[in-house]
């Protein structure tokens, strides 16, 4: 780039040389005619062949050889012809020569000077005219009259730029020189004879279309003409294809509406700027409204108040992304009603690319909506009844579960009875014996113990009985599985009866498991009593547990890991494999009718699956099945579960402390008081719940209440603690029972204080009352602090 625009300096500088250079010379051949024609006659004029030389600089170079030229000229006549004898000075008539010489040379330089930038302009004004036609999409002709006789009787193409030459037909040279009758000698170019003489008389302008037949096609031209001194200058194009394109537009749009106007779905379509410009017939008859009072944002008035917002939101934002958009409002229709409409739109673009606004179509679905609408109402009403069949059969599979436990409690009611008389022999003959001599101190203490040990025996079957025939929810602890075979053992004997042999075997070390401990012993129950069902008097079960490692798939339904094995086999019938496959099934039985409910084995499996374990079952016909628990060992330290009930020694006696014992049956409430007097204590009594809050009401302050949960009078011992909790809060709490049912409305273990089963022994109530006392003596203190420090 820096190379070119050195070169166009050096150009110019050369071009500016030359000019000097020659006007330099014409003053050097001005000088030697000027010498020739002093040779010639004696008197010249000394400025004529001057002139000559400063015109010729002027026109060649412009202002500045023109001066130069003017200078030099006016110097050398000054000193070679005009000086007097020589000298430097003039005369008058000579000083006003060389005068006139200079200005007359001055006004030449200047006039030649303005004619030659008018020259420069008209040439650059043709030069750019003649560029802009050159590259012209319109055709340009400029046309001269043809006379004969003063008539015009043809026009002569006198220029035509390149648009316009490719449009002569073909065959034809260059338009320029040639008659338009020679080129078009039809119809054609007498018509444009025609108009080109009604151009020239009236001067125009005009601007029409003309069609015109140019190699046997008819083609439209858009032609403008003027008249230009005493020629023509015509400018046309041709615009066939453009009005065919316009015309098949106005076909199209006008098949497009036509179309649309008969569809039966509402369309629509938006300006650029997003303001709605066409509706078709479907929307203005659904609207009730003219076309008029739709455009703009007029429809809007139709769409109902709580879907404008969100319709214009999502819409507005998908036009943004010039994206296709799919919404639903409610537009009122013609007759009010409000009808669900989904509306589907997408940009338009015209051929450049250009974006045009949006184009679409909108459906009413009410009636889907509606469909909809009643269908989640049915099957909200389904719902409702299947979780209420549901529920209805959950409380019947309870009652069934319940059942198949009572049908076990019944099998067991016997020996349970038969273990019972035992132990109640035993307690009456010892108190019996007791009464008899009392005074022999070893008989008394030895017999006491015997009784004690009895009832303690019998507490704990019933309290085993309570667990098994229960509705309760599973309660998952860590338990020693042996240690929890060893208590249910009296039970189990029972459930294999007398005529069976029943043989437990386990470990010495001890083997954990998180379960629920009552709903494991029923499921030993249920095991026991279908081993005692299938096999015959003399046979043997047998219940082993062990420590196993299982493998993937090795059992079930059953993770691989570390469980605890617990097998309960018998030397019964066994079972068929058409048997064995539906055993776990529900409500599936082969005892006859009335005797069996077909949810054990279910029971069993489902609770084993609620612990994360899994069960097995191998029997062969004649020779015994065997089912094995597989509980999920654990290393976790076990619950304590002590065989008789017993606890660690008192701390201590519980001299002075003030109780309230409240007891409806009086002989357990003469026992319980004998109980508290002997630690130490204080004791008033109430028999119902109703007389301890009067006993409470009258300000007697007492350090502990322990009252009965279940007693009479519309006052429990809950509804008791709950009042003397809000009352007394300083006052300790402390429940006792011997089977509260569902006559509670809260279950014990999740009640705020401790619970003492009935029957309990004087250390248990010590240690149970001394820590009650401690905890209440501790948060007494800690109020007493907190006190003083906000005293401070």
């Amino acid at each position: 780039m820096l190379g070119r625009t050195a070169i166009r300096f050096v150009t110019a500088a050369d071009r500016r040389e030359l000019r000097y250079g020659l006007a330099l010379l014409a003053v050097l051949v001005a000088l030697a005619a000027r010498i020739a024609a002093v040779l010639v006659t004696d008197v010249p004029l000394n400025f004529p062949t001057f002139f000559v030389a400063v015109l010729v600089a002027a026109m060649v170079g412009g202002l500045g050889p023109g001066f130069l030229a003017l200078g030099l000229s006016a110097g050398i006549a000054w000193r070679f012809w005009m000086s007097a004898d020589g000298s430097w000075l003039l005369h008058t008539r000579e000083s006003v020569q060389l005068g006139m010489f200079v200005l007359c040379g001055g006004l030449i330089v200047v006039l030649v000077e303005a004619m030659r930038i008018a020259v420069r302009s008209g040439l650059a004004a043709e030069e750019r005219f003649r560029s802009a036609q050159e590259v012209s999409l319109d055709a340009f002709v400029i046309l001269e009259p043809v006379r004969e006789a003063g008539e015009v009787i043809d026009f002569r193409w006198t220029y035509a730029n390149p648009m316009a030459d490719t449009m002569r037909p073909l065959g034809t040279s260059s338009l320029v020189g040639r008659r338009v009758m020679d080129v078009f000698p039809d119809e054609t170019g007498r018509d444009m004879v025609q108009r080109m003489v009604r151009l020239l008389e009236t001067g125009g302008p005009d601007d029409i279309d003309v069609r015109r037949v140019i190699d046997g096609e008819e083609r439209l031209i858009r032609s403008s003409g003027v008249r230009l001194g005493g020629d023509l200058a015509v400018t046309f194009r041709d615009v066939t294809q453009e009005r065919r394109a316009a015309a098949a537009l106005r076909s199209s749009e006008e098949l497009f509406r036509g179309v649309a106007n008969s569809a039966p779905v509402l369309i629509w379509a938006t300006s650029a700027r997003g303001q709605a410009d066409w509706f078709n017939q479907a929307w203005l008859d659904f609207r009730g409204r003219t076309l008029e009072q739709e455009l703009g944002e007029g429809w809007l008035s139709g769409v109902h108040p709580e879907d404008r917002e969100s319709g214009l939101e999502a819409a507005d934002g998908a036009a943004a992304r010039r994206e296709p958009f799919n919404v639903a409002f409610r537009l009122r229709r013609a007759d009010g009603a409000w009808r669900w409409i989904n509306s589907v739109g997408a940009p338009r673009f015209d051929e450049s690319g250009d974006y045009r606004g949006y184009i679409g179509s909108c459906f009413d679905f009410t009636e889907t909506v509606e469909a909809r609408k009643d269908l989640e109402d049915r099957v909200a009403e389904r719902t409702a009844a299947l979780q209420a069949s549901m529920a209805e059969t959950a409380r019947a599979q309870a009652a069934l579960a319940q059942a198949q436990r009572l049908e076990t409690v019944g099998r067991l009611t016997g020996g349970v009875a038969h273990d019972f008389n035992n132990l109640l022999t035993v307690i009456v003959g010892g108190l019996d014996m007791i009464l008899r001599r009392p005074d022999d101190t070893a008989r008394v203490k030895r017999l006491a113990e015997a009784a004690l040990a009895a009832g303690q025996r019998g507490e704990r079957l019933t309290r085993q009985l309570l667990a098994f025939s229960r509705n309760q929810e599973l309660k998952l602890e860590v338990v020693d599985v042996g240690a929890l075979l060893d208590q249910a053992e009296p039970l189990l004997r029972r459930a294999a009866g007398e005529a069976m042999t029943l043989a437990i075997r386990r470990g010495d070390a001890g083997v954990r498991s998180r379960v629920d401990a009552a709903q494991f012993e029923a499921a030993l129950l249920n095991l026991v009593v279908n081993a005692s069902d299938a096999t015959a008097t003399g046979g043997e079960i047998s219940i082993v547990v062990e420590p196993v490692t299982l493998a993937a798939g090795q059992v079930l339904d059953t993770a691989p890991g570390d469980y605890v094995r617990v097998a309960v086999s018998d030397t019964g019938a066994g079972m068929p494999p058409e048997v064995l496959a539906r055993v776990f099934e529900p409500f599936f039985t082969t005892k006859e009718v009335g005797k069996g409910t077909g949810l054990g084995l279910a029971q069993v499996y489902g609770f084993l699956r609620q612990c994360g374990g899994g069960v097995s079952i191998d029997s062969v016909e004649g020779r015994g099945t065997s089912v094995a628990l597989y509980l999920p060992a654990t290393d976790a330290p076990a619950t304590v579960v002590a065989a008789n009930g017993a606890v660690t020694p008192p701390p201590g006696r519980l001299d002075g402390v003030r109780v309230l014992l409240v007891e409806d049956d009086a002989a357990v409430r003469e026992i319980a008081g004998g109980l508290l007097r002997d630690l130490g204590c204080a004791v008033t009594t109430a028999e119902n719940g109703v007389s301890a809050l009067e006993t409470l009401e009258q300000g007697v302050a007492f350090d502990l209440l322990m009252s009965d949960i279940v007693m009479p009078g519309g006052v429990s011992g809950v509804d008791l603690a709950r009042s003397a909790s809000a009352h007394r809060p300083d006052m300790a709490v402390l429940l006792t029972t011997g089977y509260a049912g569902e006559r509670m409305d809260v279950a014990p273990a999740d009640l705020p204080w401790p619970v003492l089963r009935k029957p309990f022994q004087v250390d248990q109530l010590a240690e149970v009352a001394s820590a009650l006392l401690t905890e209440r003596e501790a948060v007494a203190r800690g109020r007493r602090g907190v006190s003083v420090a906000a005293d401070r």
